[in-house]
Parts: C-alpha cells; structure tokens; sequence
C-alpha cells in the first residue's frame, strides 16, 4: 500500500505543477509579462510549491478522517485554494467521494489501513481502561498502568520521570493526530511508557523502542507480549550509536531536562528518519528548561 501511495504521490506532482503553470501564467500578469519559460516556472514550483511526500499524506489524512472537507482550511491555516487540487485529483483517482454536504466517503478502502486514524483523548481514555482493565488516574505516573504485569523501578541515575497517566493519553492523541503513516515509529527512551500506550490505542502501529535500561526494555517486551503488540527494542546508549540503520515515520524523546540533553537527543532521532522527512515529538518540561526555549529555537 505505501508503494500505491508513492505512485499516487508522483500523479499528484504532476496534477499539481500543470495547475500550477496553468494559474500562474492565468492570473499573474507580472510573470505574464515576463514570459518565463517551463524551465524557470519549474524550478519556481520545485522550489516554492511542490509538496513533500509527508505533507501530501498528511493533507489526505485530514481529508479522509474529517466531518467535513473544510476542516482542512482551519487545520491547516489555508484557504479553500489549496484544497480544491486535493479534493479533484483524488476524485479523479477514485479514492474518495465528496457529498454536497461537505462529507467525505473513502472508496479506496485499503488507505484507511495504513493512516492512523486521528483518536480522541476519550476514545483513547475507553480502550485503556478496557484492555488493561483499570480506572485511569489523571494524576499518577504512566507505570500505575502496567502494575500487575510489572514492577518497573524509577532510577535516579537515569533521570526517570515517569509523566502522569493523562499526559500519557495526551501524547499518544497528538502522535496519531499527525503521523500520516503507519511506518515504524521510534522512541528514543521509553521510561513513560508510551509505545505500550500508543500500540494499545492503536494496535496497528509499529514502534522500536531504544533504551540504555535494561529493565525499560525488559517491561517494554513483557507488556508487547501480553497485548501481542508491535514493539521491538533495542538496547542503545545514544553516546556509542549514531545510526540505527533502519528509518522510521517519525520520533518521541522525553530527554533530561537540560539543553544539551535536549538537543543530543533531537539530533540522534533526527538522525533516523529517511529522506522524506518525518515528524518530531519533544516532550520537555517549562518549568525545568525555563527561557532556553529560546535558544533551541536558534538551532532546531
């Protein structure tokens, strides 16, 4: 299926830059006048216009899982420009169908397989509590979770901090909100847990988790053998290994709290996505890091 994307992907390319000499030559008298040739006005749009592999499967994502086709122009702060392309190339490659109403029907059935579906922290809330058969507790830490199948122990020499079990929920909404593939998700140090809640919301999400503790690992692959999820792990000290050989769709770190802790781990992750990119989730506490956010902009 990822390889029936990337054909359409190519498709929309050239959708995409005939319309766009079509309308730049329409309605911009400036480069009218100036009669650019095909050469330039493709370097234009290779540079400007032509959408990466990421963002068209996101857009379709959006698309495919909203109550209405507009809640692409306030998702992504557009105008209804940008989506009509969308909307007639995958009508035309009988993909969707779009009703008056402004609904959206999937007829390529098989697509829905492969982009997450966007979930709901209540949603998410329901099936944790439902598969592991507990009453979540806002305020505790992600390992209340796993208590009966593990006695995972915080160490201070690793500088765990498990985040509480609604900030879990919360990670995993905005992980499934915008990662537009289900390709293998990597997160770099899993203390908190969250690849178990990821895969559980999710089963049909495939993550590596790296550690340096043992003991993360080992409850890591406990908790994926009881619920048959798709986790693996790999023992990795960030220091040692710089590549792990293999790409994923995107990356968490939960890194300690300082600004080289931050930035040693978004760089090794950065490190692991292939050439079309992929997305970044840094979870990093205000309170610790305080006006540095400043400067991890300067370098991000």
């Amino acid at each position: 299926m990822e390889r029936f994307l990337r054909t359409i992907y190519q498709k929309y390319l050239k959708f995409s830059k005939n319309r766009f000499f079509n309308d730049t030559r329409k309605y911009s008298s400036t480069l009218q006048n100036l009669k650019l040739s095909d050469s330039i006005l493709s370097q234009f749009f290779n540079n400007y216009s032509k959408t990466s592999f990421i963002d068209f499967l996101s857009n379709i994502k959006t698309i495919i899982y909203s109550k209405n086709v507009y809640d692409f122009v306030l998702k992504n702060s557009s105008e209804d420009w940008d989506l009509w392309p969308y909307l007639k190339f995958l009508e035309n490659e009988k993909i969707i169908k779009v009703r008056r109403n402004g609904t959206v029907s999937v007829l390529k059935k098989e697509i829905l397989g492969v982009i997450p579906k966007p979930q709901t922290e209540e949603q998410i809330r329901k099936k944790i509590e439902n598969k592991l058969k507990i009453k979540i507790k806002d305020n505790d830490p992600t390992t209340g979770f796993f208590k009966k199948f593990s006695d995972f122990e915080v160490k201070a020499k690793w500088d765990q901090m498990p985040i509480s079990q609604s900030s879990a929920i919360f990670v995993v909404k905005k992980i499934l909100e915008n990662i537009p593939l289900k390709k293998t998700f990597l997160f770099v140090g899993d203390d908190d847990f969250v690849s178990v809640v990821l895969s559980l919301a999710d089963p049909g999400i495939e993550s590596l988790v790296i550690d340096a503790d043992d003991q993360v690992l080992e409850c890591v692959d406990v908790l994926a053998k009881e619920f048959k999820l798709k986790i693996r792990t790999k023992k990795i000290d960030l220091r040692k290994t710089k590549n792990l050989k293999e790409k994923f769709i995107g990356f968490l770190v939960n890194p300690v709290y300082t600004e080289a802790g931050v930035k040693e781990f978004v760089k090794f992750g950065k490190n692991q996505l292939g050439q079309d990119g992929g997305l970044v989730f840094l979870e990093v506490g205000d309170e610790s890091i305080g006006n540095r956010f400043l400067f991890l902009q300067d370098w991000w």
